[in-house]
């Protein structure tokens, strides 16, 4: 049953079938609000906030949207505020499989890595994460999106309710601010930092 449906019926009066509902999603609901929390805690608290925002507004969901894409713009909506609040820095180490931006991201430490590396790379993604924490907030949920969540830039456009090209625009100045903030203050991309090829 697509979710429209399911919506429609729990308008009228199905209302446990709001289980399937949040079956279908709350796992990547989840792991949104982890990505800015980086908390289990506050994540799962995010998660039935966003769960039970939904449910408040299904009436004014009706033909607006597919229900992914207002549930997301509820989700990421309710975890910049809660950034917001708590000021937390919020963001991990991205993992890119872009050629172009390999030399930024790609620090994953894989199996056969020794101790050395894998210190090293975990000292990278520490300078990289605080380096995206201080991201305007703009730049900080469309790099979250897009590289946590799998979201397209498209889907991203959906969720945020601005033209996709501002998507393309955002994530492109938000690598190239993270390029040049590392360079000037860590000497990155220098020789300091051993970097994987992907």
């Amino acid at each position: 049953m697509r979710d429209e449906e399911i919506v429609e019926l729990i308008l009228k009066g199905e209302t446990e079938l709001y289980a399937e509902i949040i079956s279908r999603y709350q796992n990547k609901v989840y792991s949104t609000a982890y990505s800015y929390t980086r908390d289990h805690e506050e994540a799962k608290d995010l998660t039935q906030e966003i769960f039970i925002k939904l449910y408040n507004n299904l009436e004014n969901f009706r033909n607006k949207a597919n229900l992914s894409t207002y549930l997301f713009r509820i989700a990421v909506n309710k975890c910049i505020d809660w950034t917001r609040k708590k000021r937390a820095k919020t963001v991990s180490i991205l993992a890119c499989q872009n050629d172009e931006e390999a030399d930024i991201y790609d620090f994953i430490a894989d199996y056969h890595s020794n101790p050395e590396e894998i210190f090293l790379k975990q000292e990278n993604a520490d300078i990289i994460r605080a380096e995206i924490a201080r991201l305007p907030e703009i730049y900080k949920t469309v790099m979250i999106m897009y590289y946590f969540q799998d979201f397209s830039p498209q889907e991203i456009a959906d969720i945020l309710n601005v033209p996709r090209k501002t998507i393309d625009t955002r994530l492109f100045r938000a690598r190239n601010l993270i390029k040049k903030r590392l360079v000037r203050n860590t000497g990155f991309g220098g020789g300091r930092v051993a970097v994987q090829p992907s």
